[in-house]
């Protein structure tokens, strides 16, 4: 049961943490998405830009913070996090394209509603493969294959 407790606690521990990561990953996207629009960037081209400026960060604190990836070198890790990053903005700019210039949404709304697919996405992806953590036969669980 303690067990159970534990590892209870430190899924939702990691999801606040990815959480707060999300929230400024996402004020780092808006703002540089609407700066871009501001000065008459294309929809698409300025959510690809805003989609490399939050992953920068999204990166760093996420290796360090959220999954604590110890394991991995930063090469395997960068490369692992750009290729769910960038099928999530694959994912993102097909959502935008279908949002604005299929169902005319407005491009200042659609990245919202596509950030309701996106980050859970985006969460399962650097969770499983990204940032796995190595289970340890030591007896220390401070490390353990993640759920």
């Amino acid at each position: 049961m303690k067990a159970l407790i534990i590892k209870l606690y430190r899924f939702f521990e990691r999801f606040i943490k990815f959480s707060i990561v999300g929230v400024i990953n996402t004020a780092v996207y808006f703002g540089v998405y609407y700066l871009l629009l501001y000065l008459g960037v294309h929809h698409l081209a300025a959510n690809i830009i805003a989609y490399f400026a939050g992953s920068i960060n999204g990166y760093l604190l996420s290796k360090l913070w959220v999954f604590k990836d110890a394991g991995a070198t930063v090469k395997q890790s960068v490369l692992k996090f750009y290729v769910v990053y960038g099928s999530s903005l694959l994912l993102s700019t097909g959502l935008i394209a279908l949002f604005v210039d299929g169902l005319g949404i407005s491009e200042k709304i659609a990245p919202i509603i596509t950030i309701c697919f996106t980050t859970p996405y985006n969460y399962f992806l650097q969770k499983i493969w990204a940032f796995r953590e190595k289970k340890q036969s030591d007896g220390d669980d401070s490390t353990e294959v993640s759920d």
